[in-house]
């Protein structure tokens, strides 16, 4: 008996000890007291709430887990052990709506912000089926301008955020990812050049290194004020990117494929009635298709010239025609020769999970894609580690790593004879270019193996192809890139008190780029006797940030935030090139030894090296949870400018709806102001004049090349400037925030001004100089422009939820300073330029144009025909007028309904290929055959009867009907090349809308999945721009020949946009 009562009461006694009272402290990360928030035994009904003070006190056993949450905030776990008290501080959650991510990487509440940033989360990016994350931000935020250079895998885009805010240098903003810039660049240096600056392919953006599927959100931050403390790196916008972590909990583990079909978006109409050659009459080494009607031909076989021949690959044997007979026609077998389905597959696996001391998050990913152009391909292999472990009450430490391999293969566009395009389309519809590969057999009976044969060369009687059969280009040539890149974010945090904390931030972020170009014998122009070059570029990054911050009540009312860091900032790039041109043995083999002699090979390295480092520090003032004042300071020295720069800025929100507006309609009101300034550093290794090599000097007969006789340096023709300054951007922006019915509507609405003033440009100097540019702070330019977004919320109940968003936004920007210079060409070699001109936007379209008189009507010859400017003018500006986009997600019990709407309107575009194309006569445009039934006067000036039967098409310039035939389009001004063309006629109404997203999913979440241990699985279709309406025939308005770059509108026998469907599979364990 004495036993069992001793037992009981050590037991009791054991209990006592056990069960103790906890208290403690709840904060937020800002020290400031949370009341009310809740502290709950896990998996029990014990719980209490904070008092006014954030003070609470429970009663819980050793080995408990305390959760401590509050609304808007990450919930966190603690184990009791022996503490004396339990002092938590709540992070904001970053999955919330109303929590925005700051430039340095941390949660802000959206409501205390003064400036203006847009929010996608991560469902957004994923479900747009695009396998770039630039691609997936079109038409979700007001402002933002996503601009594709075209539908190859893996291609690069422009990302404009308020229009341009530089004009020598990158349009890009800074990319953030996880509390650290990265890099974003796209280089098309080196063998990209071979076929000319306005040719070669395109080249992926550095960001499209990143798998979407990782992405947890994207803050786009567009004001000065929101992205001052990156100084000089930030004039362009900021766009921040968080990546997914693990949660507390079991292992979460989640396997996700899709396959998706692509086609092509848009294609030429090509007219099937008229030979080659010219003036009606057939040519077969003509370049031209304005030759003989075909229907008009007996029909039957072809005759032929004896002697040389061709054959084929298969055995077909081809000679010269002597007698042009059949009436057979091959414009869609020669374009399915080389278009057909493109498709792509991706896997994506994840595992996360976490206790209250540690969480991660795993990911492998990997995608193939097969584009649209018959061997393109883009192949990405991502793995990814984020890992965070608390260490103790006080230090956490975290680290994120990163892995990406590419490979690609892109094909050669636009001004480019070797070029896709240009081979395809100018080629007359009576020729079958499938047989482009095989041997020529001259008259003599000599044999040339591995000859290409293209419609100018139908037999392959010439290495030189003229222009590039477009099956050589996707079969013989090559243009791969390969890259490996590694990316290492650690980050200790060290909290001694819950007032402050120290954040030390470091960043690795290193790629090897290598790429292969290779154009064996029997290509075009100068690469007809083999050209092969290879390029090995280096990219190293670094970056260290040591972050301190502190909170301070300075009353019962005001708060303050007060944050003060020094950062470090490292970039290294380096090329090196090898080429070699003129093959000594006709093989396919990538090897130097096809032609070892030195006078055929030439290396040569480009190196630029940049270093910065920024104080800055940051206040944050919260005055009666009512207004918001933050006042910022960042002060920048860097290696590319003589001294240190200070960048400042403030904005303040005040929100009305405490006490000013008392409204049962109106939930929330803000209103906003900021101010700030930013700039842009100038380019590498521009203080002093520099020597280069590799040299010529050339007269009419006698050139001289320095490599021939060892080599030499001279100094550069651009003149050091040793007085550089980073242009700087000066912004304001006022705005407001409002939500109406219990926050089921909201809208944002913002007006933005900025200037930018010291733009870095190359000016031409006075030839007395003995330079012919400098490099210096010479230019101006504005921006101003709205930005609206509107959010409903319509129905949110059990079985349906309907909700939507609208954004809307203008740019009006100007040139305003050149120095003195006319203009300066953002495209060179292109006979319609993308332009900076005074007083005009950035990017005008320029070139020759028509004569107009006084009252804006054409300037006619005595024929009734427009007479082309003596100088060039500008022609149009390819800046949209306003753009928008809606989003809609609709969901039904199980199924989900989402879709994105785009649309830009107005602007002017340049679809230069349509143009040339009417000098070579092989589109519908000019495939029209009529009988007059009027005499009529063509460019020439000949009077062309009633009642004869032409090919062409009647136009009025304003003086009567003319006649518009091959005078007009190969021989006159209306179509053609070279700075002697009515370009006005070329340009084209930009306007274009396209259906971005339209997706339908199906969450399978039945006893059966749950009982082979699965959460749910998800089913989901998806369409991507699968409506594309715009004024241009064949041509996407949206494509840009000139790849990631200041221009834009312009376009020349570019590589076509896509539109795809894609299927997934979506198993959550």
């Amino acid at each position: 008996m004495r036993l069992t009562i001793s037992s009981v009461f050590l037991v009791f006694s054991l209990l006592l000890h056990s069960q103790s009272p906890v208290n403690g402290v709840v904060t937020d990360e800002n020290g400031v007291p949370l009341p009310g928030a809740n502290v709950v035994i896990e998996d029990t009904n014990t719980g209490v709430s904070t008092d006014f003070d954030g003070n609470f006190e429970i009663t819980a056993n050793q080995g408990q887990v305390l959760a401590f949450s509050y609304i808007g905030y990450t919930t966190q776990y603690v184990t009791v052990a022996n503490q004396s008290g339990i002092n938590i501080s709540l992070q904001l959650d970053n999955e919330l709506e109303e929590v925005v991510v700051t430039a340095l990487g941390f949660a802000a509440v959206r409501d205390q912000q003064g400036s203006t940033s847009s929010v996608i989360n991560s469902d957004d990016v994923i479900r747009s089926a695009e396998p770039t994350v630039v691609n997936a931000l079109s038409g979700k935020a007001s402002g933002v301008r996503i601009t594709r250079s075209n539908g190859d895998p893996g291609a690069g885009s422009t990302i404009r955020i308020r229009g341009a805010n530089t004009i020598d240098g990158s349009i890009q903003p800074l990319i953030i990812v996880d509390g650290v810039p990265m890099d974003n660049s796209t280089s098309y240096a080196g063998g990209n050049n071979i076929t000319g600056g306005n040719g070669g392919v395109t080249q992926g953006s550095r960001l499209n290194d990143i798998n979407p599927s990782d992405i947890e959100s994207v803050n786009v931050l567009k004001g000065a004020s929101a992205a001052s403390l990156y100084g000089s790196k930030a004039a362009n916008g900021v766009v921040v990117i968080t990546t997914k972590k693990g949660k507390r909990g079991k292992a979460r583990v989640s396997f996700k494929t899709s396959y998706s079909f692509d086609e092509i978006s848009e294609r030429i109409a090509m007219q099937d009635t008229w030979g080659q050659g010219r003036s009606g009459v057939y040519g077969e080494t003509r370049a031209e298709s304005w030759g003989d009607y075909i229907a008009d031909r007996p029909g039957g076989s072809d005759g032929y010239k004896s002697g040389a021949y061709f054959v084929a690959e298969n055995g077909t044997q081809y000679q010269l025609i002597d007698r042009k007979n059949s009436q057979e026609t091959f414009v869609d077998e020669n374009f399915n020769s080389v278009f057909g389905t493109g498709n792509a597959l991706q896997n994506d696996l994840t595992i996360s999970g976490g206790n209250e001391n540690s969480n991660y998050f795993f990911s492998l990913g990997h995608l193939e894609q097969d584009g649209i152009i018959k061997n393109s391909s883009y192949e990405r292999t991502n793995a990814r580690l984020n890992y965070e472990a608390k260490i103790n009450d006080k230090i956490t430490l975290s680290t994120k790593m990163a892995y990406t391999y590419t490979d690609s293969n892109r094909i050669q566009q636009s001004s480019n004879v070797s070029g896709l395009m240009l081979g395809l389309l100018r080629t007359p519809p009576g020729f079958d270019g499938r047989d482009y590969k095989g041997t020529y057999y001259s008259s003599s009976g000599t044999e040339y193996i591995n000859r290409g044969r293209s419609y100018r060369k139908s037999i392959g009687q010439s290495s030189n192809q003229s222009y590039t059969n477009p099956l050589w280009t996707v079969n013989e040539q090559e243009s791969s890139t390969r890259v490996n890149r590694v990316s290492i974010t650690p980050q200790l945090t060290i909290k001694p008190t819950n007032w402050f904390s120290i954040i030390t931030r470091g960043n690795l972020d290193v790629a090897d780029d290598k790429r292969t170009y290779f154009f064996p014998i029997g290509d075009a122009s100068s690469r007809a006797n083999g050209q092969y070059q290879e390029d090995a570029l280096d990219i190293r990054n670094s970056a260290l940030d040591v972050i301190g911050k502190a909170n301070f009540e300075l009353s019962d009312d005001v708060n303050l935030t007060a944050t003060v860091g020094w950062s470090y900032n490292d970039r290294k790039y380096s090329r090196l090139s090898g080429n070699i041109t003129g093959f000594l043995v006709n093989s396919s083999k990538r090897t130097t030894a096809l032609n070892t002699s030195s006078e055929a090979s030439t290396f040569s390295g480009a190196k630029a090296f940049r270093r910065s480092n920024r104080g800055y520090g940051i206040l944050n003032f919260d005055i009666d949870d009512q207004l918001f004042i933050n006042l910022s300071g960042a002060q920048e020295a860097s290696s590319t400018i003589n001294g240190t720069f200070f960048y400042p800025a403030a904005d303040a929100a005040w929100v009305i709806t405490e006490d000013i507006v008392q409204s049962d309609i109106m939930s929330f009101a803000k209103l906003r102001a900021s101010w700030g300034q930013v700039g842009v550093q100038p380019s590498a290794h521009k203080f002093e004049t520099l020597a280069e090599g590799g040299f010529g000097y050339q007269t009419y007969s006698d050139p001289l090349d320095s490599n021939l006789f060892g080599g030499g340096f001279r100094l550069d023709n651009n003149l050091g400037n040793p007085n550089l300054e980073p242009e700087i951007k000066t912004e304001w922006e006022i705005g407001g925030d409002f939500r109406f019915f219990d926050d089921k509507v909201s809208l944002g609405v913002t007006y933005y001004d900025n200037i930018i003033e010291g733009i870095l440009l190359d000016v031409s100097l006075s030839p007395s100089t003995g330079f012919s540019t400098q490099y210096g702070n010479y230019g101006e330019m504005t921006n101003k422009g709205m930005e609206i977004d509107l959010g409903v919320d319509l129905i949110d109940t059990n079985d349906f939820g309907l909700s939507g968003s609208v954004n809307w936004s203008t740019n009006e920007n100007e040139v305003t300073d050149l120095y003195g210079t006319e203009s300066i060409n953002l495209s060179p070699g292109a006979s319609v330029s993308s332009r900076a001109v005074v007083g005009y936007p950035l990017g005008v379209l320029y070139g020759t144009g028509s004569k107009t008189n006084a009252d804006g009507s054409f300037d006619l010859n005595s024929n009734g025909f427009p007479q082309i400017t003596s100088s060039p003018m500008v022609l149009g500006d390819p800046n949209p007028d306003w753009r928008g986009g809606i989003s809609l997600n609709m969901r039904y019990k199980k199924f989900r309904l989402n879709a994105v709407l785009e649309h830009s309107q107005g602007g002017e575009f340049s679809p230069r290929t349509l143009w040339v194309l009417r000098r070579f006569g092989t589109t519908q445009e000019t495939a029209n055959r009529l009988t007059l039934d009027q005499s009529l006067v063509n460019y020439r000036g000949t009077t062309v009867p009633a009642g004869t039967t032409v090919r062409g098409n009647i136009e009025d310039f304003g003086g009567g009907p003319v006649l518009l035939d091959e005078n007009w389009y190969r021989t006159g001004i209306g179509g053609g090349f070279g700075d002697n063309q009515a370009y006005n006629f070329s340009i084209a109404d930009a306007t274009w809308t396209k259906l971005r997203d339209l997706s339908l999913s199906y969450v399978l979440d039945t006893p059966v999945i749950k009982n082979i241990g699965l959460n749910d699985v998800i089913l989901t279709f998806t369409g991507r721009d699968l409506i594309n309406i715009n004024n241009v025939d064949g041509i996407d308005p949206e494509i840009n020949t000139k790849g990631v770059s200041v221009a834009q509108g312009v376009e020349y026998f570019t590589n076509p946009q896509t539109k795809g469907f894609l299927f997934s599979l979506t198993i959550n364990y």
